[in-house]
């Protein structure tokens, strides 16, 4: 079906299906892009650990003073008295300074926080991949939705409208009562709004469509697709087990999260320990006056080496203390990480039984559409021949109608849940339905 907008909004159409409409969602889905760009900030940041806690620090600076009224230095003497002016009219210094860290706790530990931090967010960023591609699904599979439910609407107005026209022909050659050519009226105005509402539902379902697409609303696009039911082999519950546990990618971050926390107990121990830093220090200064043009200003030259030993002696036991909450925050994760792979395992569970359920309701539903539309028949040809009324004719193509519109609804619940149990199991692989 071709979904277009008024020509103020012209754009070349574009053709979708499941799989393309996810590869748009991959390249355009904002929410995704803030997700990589939090992981792409997350690797400079070990950069900038390594930068902090490996690497030597290097500074410069350039002073210059002038001397607008200079100091006095005065002396009194049994056989002189007088002042002298103090220092000199400018003064120019350049120097550079150097600080390498030998040996710190930081350098064993600083960095490889900084690692598994950037790794979490790789997870984090994988995870909103995962959970986009089944938005993409379930948004697609709407619009499939969507697009039966106009269909249905339009065709049973059609088979309304056919029912009117036969009342009508039956009343006006006196076989019928003036009540069934009243009813037939009264059932096709009824189906009139439900046709708009599936009109306004498809134009809705577009919209969500092309939002998490990452598209402009006033984007067309056609899709030939249609719901039907293809039945998808799913593993059980004890073969998911492990897969689960080894792909899904919160769990992944939450064992991430588990070795960062340990890390980080190294880490704030290791500020017991003694700090080790080489240091440099180079600085040329000049003191000249006026008299002496800047070319040929005298620099005294200085340069010292040496060590910086820091001994931690006592701090009100904060580092202590800071131990100790790491501690806790790692058994904090470790607690969260059996609680998460509980309820991970009970959703599928859920989701798998749910999957059978479904299942069970598209044969049934399938059966129930041929019987319903057994019964449509046969009272349209009891009515036909003056043996059946109105009121079966209506109450056969409304069971008919509901039949179908209860599959079509279990055909999108099953698409939808094996969306829910790819992105569980963080594989997009199990369902393939382009």
């Amino acid at each position: 079906m071709l979904f277009a907008f008024p020509a103020l909004y012209a754009q070349d159409t574009l053709s979708l299906n499941l799989q393309k409409s996810i590869d748009i969602a991959l390249q355009n889905n904002h929410d995704l892009k803030i997700a990589k760009l939090e992981y792409e900030k997350a690797e400079e940041q070990v950069s900038e650990a390594f930068g902090r806690s490996v690497l030597p620090k290097i500074s410069g600076a350039v002073n210059y003073r002038r001397a607008i009224k200079r100091a006095v230095i005065i002396l009194e003497t049994p056989f002189f008295s007088g002042s002298f002016p103090q220092g000199s009219e400018n003064t120019l210094s350049i120097g550079a300074t150097l600080e390498q860290p030998l040996f710190t706790g930081a350098v064993f530990y600083a960095t490889r926080v900084a690692k598994v931090f950037a790794e979490i967010s790789e997870k984090s960023y994988y995870l909103s991949k995962a959970n986009l591609i089944r938005d993409v699904k379930r948004a697609y599979y709407s619009y499939l939705l969507a697009q039966k439910f106009l269909d249905l609407s339009v065709v049973t107005l059609k088979a309304a409208e056919d029912n009117l026209k036969n009342a009508g022909a039956l009343y006006h050659a006196g076989i019928a009562p003036e009540y069934d050519f009243v009813r037939a009226k009264v059932q096709v105005q009824n189906i009139l709004p439900e046709v708009q509402n599936a009109k306004n539902s498809i134009i809705l379902a577009a919209n969500s469509l092309k939002i998490v697409m990452g598209l402009d609303i006033e984007q067309p696009f056609i899709i030939k697709d249609s719901l039907s039911y293809n039945e998808i082999k799913v593993e059980d519950f004890n073969s998911l087990i492990p897969v689960m546990s080894k792909k899904n990618f919160t769990l992944q971050q939450l064992k991430l999260q588990i070795e960062l926390q340990d890390k980080n107990v190294s880490y704030q121990y290791s500020k017991h320990f003694p700090e080790l830093y080489f240091s440099g220090n180079w600085q040329a200064t000049a003191q000249e006056n006026d008299l002496r043009s800047f070319k040929r200003w005298r620099y005294i030259n200085s340069l010292y080496v040496g060590l910086n030993l820091k001994i931690p002696i006592f701090n009100g036991w904060q580092t202590t203390s800071k131990v100790q909450q790491a501690k806790i925050n790692l058994k904090q994760v470790r607690e969260e990480y059996k609680k998460t792979t509980k309820l991970l395992k009970n959703q599928l569970d859920e989701i798998l039984l749910k999957i059978d359920e479904m299942k069970n309701k598209i044969s049934a539903y399938q059966a129930t559409i041929k019987e319903a539309q057994l019964g449509y028949d046969i009272s349209q040809k009891r009515y036909a021949n003056g043996l059946g009324t109105q009121l079966e004719n209506i109450d056969a193509l409304v069971a008919l109608t509901r039949a179908k519109v209860n599959y079509y609804n279990a055909i999108f619940d099953y698409y939808n849940l094996l969306a829910q149990l790819e992105a569980l199991l963080g594989n997009q692989g199990i369902v393939n339905n382009e």
